[in-house]
């Protein structure tokens, strides 16, 4: 089969087209309140950019930082401000985050689906 050189040019802008579109992002919001991380769970794809944003609520508990130590993050988390993690899931499975004393607990639940 022979391709025009107009399909050919339409072909290769379409390669472009496709090649250069933003991926996906998965977005969650985690409010950290004085029962905890609310959702405590959050499922996201594998592979995905991961855009969570955590706001602490309340001084009363010991969530004045989340950690992630699969993903080597530690992030200080301000009283009533908004604060943007931000991550690809490479493996699929259950990770935990917790805050810096392990008081307050989470899960990130990571699926190819």
């Amino acid at each position: 089969m022979k391709l025009s050189s107009s399909s050919l040019a339409s072909l290769a802008v379409l390669l472009l087209v496709i090649q250069g579109s933003p991926q996906q992002v998965q977005e969650a919001t985690v409010r950290v309140t004085e029962k905890g991380y609310e959702p405590a769970e959050l499922k996201l794809r594998l592979g995905v950019p991961a855009r969570l944003t955590f706001v602490r609520e309340t001084d009363a508990t010991c969530g004045t930082e989340v950690v992630f130590p699969e993903y080597d993050i530690n992030q200080v988390l301000p009283l009533k401000e908004r604060v943007i993690v931000e991550f690809t899931p490479q493996k699929s499975g259950e990770f935990g985050f917790t805050c810096g004393m392990k008081m307050l607990k989470g899960k990130l639940v990571v699926a190819e689906n």
